[in-house]
């Protein structure tokens, strides 16, 4: 049997895919999908082992995805191995991810397009162009709306 005729393989390319989907980079995405398919926290080496990236550039990765809370790093006692698990909780790390994108993609056009409107807003020249960016801007106030309330409803499950 190959190790790729199993459910945890296939399991882990449908949680890679995802991952890639949303935007992840290949790495995070791979080592979210071995963490998601594992009972137990991993070994940087046997991540090193599994995705065959270096021990720096897993180091590198995992202490970002550390500091975005997506992961736990740590040392058992008496041993020297450094070990990352991740919340299995797949719900959890959904609406992170869409925390993320709402503040980096709706809250920015909301802070700027009003002070854009109004700098340009007496001004018979633009008339044209204020028209598209009052509507982009009216779009942008219902997403934020739509996706306050999504983020809300994941809360609450």
């Amino acid at each position: 049997m190959k190790t790729k005729d199993t459910p945890k393989h296939e399991f882990r390319e449908i949680v890679y895919d995802s991952c890639k989907a949303v935007g992840l980079d290949d790495l995070p995405s791979r080592l979210i999908s071995i963490l998601q398919s594992e009972k137990e926290e991993i070994s940087l080496g046997e991540l090193a082992e599994i995705t065959g990236y270096s021990l720096s550039n897993l180091s590198t990765t995992i202490k970002w995805m550390e500091d975005r809370q997506m992961v736990k790093k740590f040392k058992k006692p008496k041993s020297r191995k450094i070990y990352v698990e991740m919340d299995q909780d797949i719900t959890s790390f959904f609406i992170e991810l869409q925390k993320k994108l709402y503040h980096q993609s709706l809250k920015p056009p909301l802070k700027k397009l009003p002070e854009i409107i109004q700098k340009y807003g007496n001004n018979e020249k633009f008339v044209d162009e204020l028209k598209i960016i009052k509507d982009y801007y009216n779009q942008t106030i219902f997403m934020d709306e739509e996706t306050t309330k999504f983020i809300k409803a994941l809360e609450n499950r």
